[in-house]
């Protein structure tokens, strides 16, 4: 029953809380109507911290205005500071007529800091025919973290718990009158358990000898658990020493597994391109074969030739010395010995021109073979492979499954096409065998 006082006083305060914070709210707005004219801002009677609200401002002209400007300035007082949160010209026209009417919405945006009592004030000034001035300063909005929305909210908000409060002091009180009756009961069953309680010392002593004896059994079992747990300890020691030498092993045989596939591949590459040098050498070796019959052949033939012009210098000089015998002989007989002079001249020519062919040496292999300039950097691959430019094989008409010729010389390596240079090799032939049949039929 003490506590229905302190339940009225608890109520009443709670309600002279609610009562001082509930503060009526309605629009607000500043208006004035002058002899020239009449204007009118709408805007809220409380603004909360960090959001943007609207001004609303409009205006009619009783009077012909010219050279007219409006201009609206807002003030934010925190701490005992001002701070201009919008200062602007909002109305500009050069004439505006009688009974015309204009509106402007402006947006104003407030801090997000929290100052001691906050409030907005604003000021507005109109300037028109040339020299007449209006100007207004009043107090605009207070500037609260909580609007007279949120606040009423939270007033019905605690009128719904002050209810329920009161259902649950009313269950409060019906329970306190049952847990009476429950103490008289338990006052009851104390008196009985206060002689249980003497009966269960008793057996408490007999108990507590029971655990002194059981408590040296137990230092016993913790020394054997102990010694087990240090050889525990041993073990794992053990265990990780093993997985760490498995790991290692591991890791080992992963690196021997790619060397051993690297080889692999190094081993068919190299295999690959062994049948490509030997096929190379079977096709190099008849070429070299073919080469030397025809140098052979070529030796015989200079041979010849070598004979040829001696019988031919000899003629020279016997028809020389006709030709200085009968120096004083008839036209005829000069005409004759004019053409078989130019007919040993003839010979002389020919000879001149297979001498030189067969002066000229083969070219070096180790000669520096010269290229176009355009010069690209490959990287060597696995088993000495280089992979030759796309660009250079369509140039060289290089195709996959073609041969190419390798050589090296002067610190450079040379590659040529075989089925090119055979075909180079061709026109050479041919052409030896027609100076050989010229030859034959000058001689």
């Amino acid at each position: 029953m003490a506590m229905r006082p302190i339940r009225l006083i608890w109520l009443i305060s709670l309600m002279v809380l609610i009562a001082s914070l509930i503060i009526p709210l309605s629009a607000q707005g500043f208006s004035t109507v002058e002899n020239d004219l009449e204007y009118r801002l709408d805007y809220p009677v409380e603004v909360k911290t960090s959001t943007c609200f609207t001004i609303n401002f409009w205006m009619k002209a009783h009077k012909t205005l010219t050279d007219l400007r409006v201009s609206l300035s807002i003030f934010y007082h925190e701490n005992s500071g001002v701070r201009t949160l919008y200062s602007d010209t909002i109305i500009s026209a050069d004439t505006l007529d009688v009974s015309s009417t204009i509106s402007k919405s402006i947006s104003v945006c407030l801090p997000r800091a929290r100052p001691v009592d906050p409030y907005l004030r604003a000021k507005i000034e109109f300037y028109y025919n040339d020299s007449r001035r209006l100007s207004h300063e009043f107090y605009m909005s207070v500037v609260r973290t909580e609007t007279y929305a949120e606040l009423e909210a939270q007033v019905s908000t605690l009128r719904s718990k002050v209810s329920d409060l009161e259902s649950k002091i009313s269950a409060l009180e019906k329970e306190l009158d049952q847990k009476s009756q429950e103490l008289s009961k338990l006052k009851d069953d104390y008196s009985q358990l206060l002689a249980n309680y003497l009966s269960l010392k008793e057996s408490y002593q007999n108990l507590k000898d029971d655990y002194q004896r059981l408590q040296k059994d137990y230092l016993k079992l913790q020394e054997s658990y102990e010694s087990l747990s240090d050889k525990h300890q041993l073990t794992l020691i053990d265990l990780e020493r093993m997985r760490a030498l498995y790991d290692s092993l591991t890791r080992q045989f992963n690196k021997l597994e790619e060397q051993y596939s690297s080889l692999l591949r190094d081993y068919e590459s190299t295999l690959s391109e062994l049948r490509t040098y030997k096929s190379m050498y079977e096709d190099l070796k008849t070429r070299h074969e073919d080469l030397r019959a025809r140098h052979d052949a070529l030796i015989a033939e200079a041979a010849q030739l070598r004979q040829k012009l001696a019988d031919l210098e000899e003629d020279y000089s016997s028809l020389n010395r006709i030709y200085e015998a009968t120096l004083g002989e008839s036209s005829l007989t000069k005409n004759i010995l004019f053409a078989q002079t130019a007919a040993v001249a003839a010979g002389l020519g020919i000879y001149a021109v297979l001498s030189r062919r067969l002066a000229k040496k083969p070219r070096s292999p180790e000669a520096a073979e010269e290229g176009n300039g355009e010069k690209k950097i490959q990287k060597i691959l696995s088993g000495r492979r280089v992979t030759i430019p796309s660009d250079a094989a369509a140039r060289l008409g290089i195709k996959e499954g073609d041969l190419v010729e390798i050589d090296y010389g002067n610190g450079s390596i040379i590659i040529r096409p075989v089925e090119r240079k055979m075909s180079e090799l061709k026109p050479d032939t041919g052409s030896s065998k027609l100076e050989n049949e010229d030859d034959k039929g000058a001689s």
